[in-house]
């Protein structure tokens, strides 16, 4: 009986016949009202296959039915649904455009226009008029590239119908007689937290476009001209203190033209980014540079291919200039005091598409204009201004071939070419991604090179990875290794904060898809790794790692984790001194989070981690988190987060805030307190499904204590040297009181499809103290007398269809 439950199970995903629907075309004019009243409609041909659950527990036929049609015409597709329903369960939920996170039922389109099942397009609307959408790379969604299409809902006794019109312009698709497209459909009825599927998609491999149908019966169609104008002005008030208010304006535009049926040119013109969110900014104190999300729109929307190799990293345009390229004009003695603020992009430009055969091609280049610093001379004690960064050209180039079996094989390069006396860089890489037998295995490969052309000589390095493993059914498992040399660096246009290191690793994972007692999911995995310098190729260290992750049947979500190192770890990097090491004890620890049932008008996020280092050591470190949810109506949603982190007894590199004046020769290490408190609230009031108010404020607080000081040894221990760390005035060198203040208040309207316009309000203030004593209220007293920064700005941006401009005067002409 339990083989005959099994094959049951598995039925569904193992003998499926080809799932159709024809697309019905029309001469009717369609107006997209949620009611589905024009006579075409009841012509049309409706879904006849019941959905397929895919969570909470796959493989079983959805209790609440949906029905689709599909229209078409000479310039869009058509689409209307109804989700059956009970009217008074129905979510009333309102969210932000493309929030796919959020409590509402919504339906959604997955299209490959291509048939390559890996690029295609998302469409989907909530029950409460939301439009989600975006762009499809394989089993991800890129949900920053918002589209202009319409969509209207409307309730009715049976549930709920939704009416879409997505113009060709929106698409991209060969020029042929006929067109046949992959096509699959979602739902989400959010108070029982089940997907569904028109074409059942395998619970462990779940890609809507390697599962999908076909869309048939599209003919007689031309990709129309897609050349968009998107003008936009904007006005600043900014304050700094008690000073002035500086008033800005701004002017520029975004242009987007397909230049034939399957390539795009997009092109940013003066652009403003002055209502960009807040970074998260934290104290560091590491060897290495942070990495920050990339929030500025032209960089998120349509990059998938630019992001496919790993080695372009967006916010080295305009916002994080590496720190090489920063010192090159300092003098000896000379240290930076300060950066001006984001320097201008006078333009920059993105070609991308696909052909017929399957190569993608993307083309990214972008200019920027000068930056300047301010420099410190530590021995005069003189300040200068500098050419911190010059004239620079960014450029990126993409093929990526797609294969058989989902697989493909992409070939990325970046380069950057600057002005004067400042070096130039250029990174090749060249990757693959190989299925084989329905997905089942895999092997990923990926060779870079890197070259940095100095005045005087050409530095090369290299990076390579491989992995291959078992990535479907419910016990998976993959082996992993890479290697970088010393001179490896791509942090030109890309990110990759340490080099000179080689390592593998091994995992494999069960996945438990059916309900077992109080549980609907069930996952666990072991991981294993071994690390080793590159030069000189000696061991670093190796840790195990478990955890295991539940989701109950009530919809909350648990998952623990315990992890070890297997021997003491020798740290290349945290001397900052070529060749020398120091050992870390040998560290262990633990913890997890657990997430309730976001359905319910409260829910709670929490979790705690802890690591301790050495069998007899003090030092140790924790991690707290709590994060209420509070959904305060169908249109107000608040989240509040704290996070606490400690290091206790902690030691490492001693870094100077200002100049000690008894420190010994040597390298110098100390043992401290650190204790990082985050304090997140964000607020959001979606007014209509065009409408939302949103606040987002965050005050992190870092405040470090040294103890007591040591010599960094030959052999990578710690001998005590009495230095006590003071600078001439008597205070503490080391010890530091971080606040980072942010808030970010905007109030948007989309004014129609693709227009928007805004108010945004921008505080922060920033302040780097020597007292570490204050209490919390103490301290949030000091932070305000350190003078904020406020910023009211408004902007007004406006989609122009050219194509839309030149049907209305045809039609116009005709009467």
């Amino acid at each position: 009986m339990k083989s005959l439950r099994s094959l049951l199970f598995l039925f569904p995903f193992t003998t499926l016949a080809q799932f159709t629907l024809n697309a019905i075309r029309t001469d009717e004019k369609i107006i997209v009202n949620g009611q589905g009243s024009e006579v075409a409609w009841s012509k049309a041909q409706v879904t006849q296959e019941r959905f397929t659950t895919t969570r909470p527990v796959p493989g079983r036929i959805a209790r609440n039915p949906s029905a689709v049609k599909v229209l078409y015409d000479d310039n869009a597709l058509y689409f209307l649904v109804q989700c059956y329903d009970n009217p008074d369960s129905i979510s009333k939920v309102f969210c932000m455009r493309d929030d796919n996170n959020a409590n509402a039922d919504f339906f959604a389109i997955y299209l490959d226009t291509y048939n390559d099942r890996q690029n295609g397009f998302y469409f989907g609307i909530t029950s409460a008029g939301v439009q989600l959408d975006g762009k499809v790379l394989a089993n991800d969604v890129n949900d920053q590239l918002n589209l202009v299409w319409e969509s209207s809902v409307t309730w009715n006794d049976q549930g709920w119908c939704a009416e879409l019109k997505i113009p060709y312009s929106a698409l991209r698709f060969a020029e042929k007689e006929v067109q046949d497209w992959n096509i699959n459909f979602t739902r989400q009825i959010a108070r029982k937290r089940e997907q569904s599927c028109w074409y059942p998609v395998n619970p462990d491999f779940e890609n809507y476009l390697v599962n999908s149908g076909k869309l048939l019966g599209i003919e007689r169609i031309k990709p129309p001209l897609r050349l968009s104008l998107i003008p936009y002005v904007s006005s600043y008030l900014n304050q700094q203190s008690s000073s002035k208010y500086a008033r800005s304006f701004f002017g520029g535009m975004d242009v987007k033209y397909g230049i034939n049926e399957a390539f795009t040119l997009d092109v940013t013109l003066v652009p403003d980014f002055g209502q960009v969110i807040f970074d998260n900014q934290v104290l560091n104190t590491s060897p290495f540079e942070l990495q920050f999300n990339e929030n500025r729109q032209f960089f998120t929307e349509g990059m998938e291919l630019f992001n496919k190799s790993g080695i372009f990293y967006s916010r080295r345009v305009g916002v994080q200039a590496p720190w090489e390229v920063l010192k090159t004009n300092l003098k000896q003695d000379e240290v930076i005091s300060g950066i001006q603020g984001m320097p201008q992009l006078y333009n920059a430009s993105k070609f991308s598409g696909r052909t017929k055969k399957g190569l993608g091609i993307g083309v990214f280049n972008a200019l920027l204009a000068p930056s300047s610093g301010s420099a410190y001379n530590t021995v005069t004690n003189e300040t200068r201004e500098f050419l911190a960064a010059p004239l620079t050209n960014y450029n990126t180039v993409v093929l990526d071939q797609n294969l058989q079996h989902n697989s493909s094989v992409t070939l990325t390069n970046t380069s950057v070419l600057r002005e004067g006396n400042f070096y130039d860089a250029n990174v090749t890489a060249l990757n693959s991604n190989v299925n084989f037998k329905d997905n089942l295995y895999f092997v990923d490969a990926k060779a870079t090179v890197s070259q940095k052309f100095q005045p005087l000589q050409t530095e090369v390095g290299y990076n390579f990875g491989i992995s291959a493993g078992k990535q479907r059914g419910n016990l998976i498992y993959a082996v992993d290794y890479f290697e970088e040399d010393d001179r490896y660096d791509n942090n030109d246009l890309g990110f990759n904060p340490v080099n000179n290191r080689r390592g593998i690793s091994a995992n494999a994972g069960y996945r438990y898809f059916k309900p077992l007692g109080p549980f609907v999911r069930l996952t666990t995995k072991l991981t294993i790794d071994y690390n080793r310098l590159y030069a000189p190729n000696v061991y670093t260290q190796s840790n195990l790692e478990w955890e295991a992750f539940a989701l109950t049947k009530s919809f909350d979500a648990f998952k623990i984790s315990a992890y070890t190192a297997f021997t003491r770890e020798y740290d290349y990097f945290e001397p900052r001194t070529w060749g020398r090491y120091f050992v870390i004890p040998r560290w262990y620890g633990g913890g997890g989070w657990i997430s309730t049932n976001y359905q319910k008008p409260v829910a709670i996020d929490a979790n705690f981690y802890f690591t301790g280092f050495g069998r007899h050591s003090p030092w140790k470190n924790f991690n707290y988190g709590f994060s209420p949810r509070i959904r305060l109506s169908n249109k107000i949603l608040v989240v509040a987060e704290w996070t606490l982190e400690q290091q206790v007894n902690d030691r490492g590199y001693a870094v100077e805030f200002s100049s000690a004046v008894d420190v010994v020769p040597g390298i110098l290490f100390g043992e401290r307190n650190r204790t990082d408190l985050t304090q997140f609230l964000e607020f959001n009031y979606t007014i209509t499904n065009r409408m939302n108010l949103s606040l987002r404020t965050r005050h992190y607080w870092s405040v470090l204590q040294y103890h007591s000081f040591f010599t960094l040894n030959v052999d990578g221990s710690l001998s005590p040297n009495g230095t006590l760390g003071l600078d001439a005035q008597g205070n503490s060198a080391f010890n530091l009181n971080y606040n980072a203040l942010t808030i970010d208040c905007a109030y948007r309207w989309v004014v129609k499809q693709g227009s928007e316009l805004s108010f945004v309000w921008k505080s922060s203030v920033f302040s780097s103290i020597k007292d570490i004593s204050p209490d919390y209220f103490q301290n949030m007293n000091d932070l305000f007398n350190s003078g904020l920064f406020n910023s009211f700005s408004i902007k007004f941006l406006y989609w122009l269809d050219v194509a839309e401009v030149n049907a209305a005067i045809r039609s116009k002409r005709k009467r």
